[in-house]
């Protein structure tokens, strides 16, 4: 289990938070028209034999010695699609930290009854897709986070063969590193063509991506493989940030080009910390 005995405690105060700034969001956000045993009243009505006792409003027969009816609008469960990114690439620090993440926002929303769809995407080592619903799934969907990284990334290949075919829209979550030989801008688009409210938290491990000391220097490709024998110089190194930090950069600028969600973080920033950061944004609602 990747999650410590203290830490799942905190997934439970976590929700809790998040359930504080859910109450304050319009309930109309996230109901059906129709009538049901959800949580917000609409109306009375009087009540006709065969209808459940426990609908009956005591308060009103107390009152006005009449039995009435309390109808409900049943709430509609969200879909939250939570893309992990488990490539080579995130291998270390970045893993643990993308899966608690991925962890932490499963269990939030379970514990407030929505459908959590985990895509997990591996390269060759890709697991399918999996659903939860429920609070009582909040365990197998941590079990399911073990396990190791590996594979090139293929962020798009994942969404296309894990989003339900119907587009239902909610909320999807995007945690990589972004070192995708083709780009963001592909997955982030289908995403949004599926009608979701797109958030990307770009994690990035400082110790891996650091630039090589100057000198002659082997290089492994992670994912691919592929090596190099470069000699590197102080304007390799030079070049090597720049092109790192203009990568970021434009997933950055795609984001706020198109309305997405974006944070860029270190990590070995504790995930707690990420994910109070992503309730106070209002993230959890599309």
């Amino acid at each position: 289990m990747i999650f410590t005995s203290r830490e799942i405690a905190q997934l439970r105060r976590l929700e809790i938070l998040a359930g504080k700034v859910l109450k304050g969001e319009l309930r109309g956000e996230r109901e059906f028209s129709r009538r049901g045993p959800g949580s917000g009243f609409r109306e009375h009505r009087a009540y006709v034999p065969g209808d459940p006792i426990r609908m009956v409003d005591w308060n009103v027969f107390a009152r006005m010695r009449e039995l009435v009816i309390k109808e409900f609008d049943a709430e509609e469960a969200l879909d939250v699609v939570l893309l992990h990114d488990r490539s080579a690439s995130m291998r270390g620090a970045a893993a643990l930290c993308a899966a608690k993440v991925v962890g932490a926002l499963g269990a939030i929303a379970l514990g407030h009854l929505d459908r959590v769809l985990w895509i997990p995407a591996s390269g060759e080592h890709a697991r399918h897709a999996e659903s939860f619903t429920g609070r009582a799934r909040v365990s197998d969907l941590l079990e399911a986070l073990d396990g190791g990284a590996g594979g090139a990334t293929d962020l798009l290949g994942a969404a296309r063969q894990g989003l339900p075919r119907a587009i239902r829209g909610g909320t999807a979550f995007v945690i990589s590193d972004f070192f995708d030989p083709a780009g963001a801008t592909g997955v982030l688009s289908e995403l949004l063509h599926r009608r979701y409210q797109v958030r990307v938290v770009q994690l990035e491990d400082s110790q891996r991506l650091e630039a090589p000391r100057p000198g002659r220097t082997r290089l492994v490709d992670a994912e691919s493989g592929e090596t190099l024998v470069l000699d590197i110089s102080p304007a390799t190194v030079r070049a090597y940030e720049r092109a790192r930090e203009a990568r970021a950069q434009g997933v950055r600028a795609f984001c706020r080009h198109r309305g997405i969600g974006y944070l860029r973080l270190r990590a070995d920033v504790p995930f707690q910390k990420i994910v109070r950061s992503i309730i106070s944004r209002g993230w959890l609602t599309p």
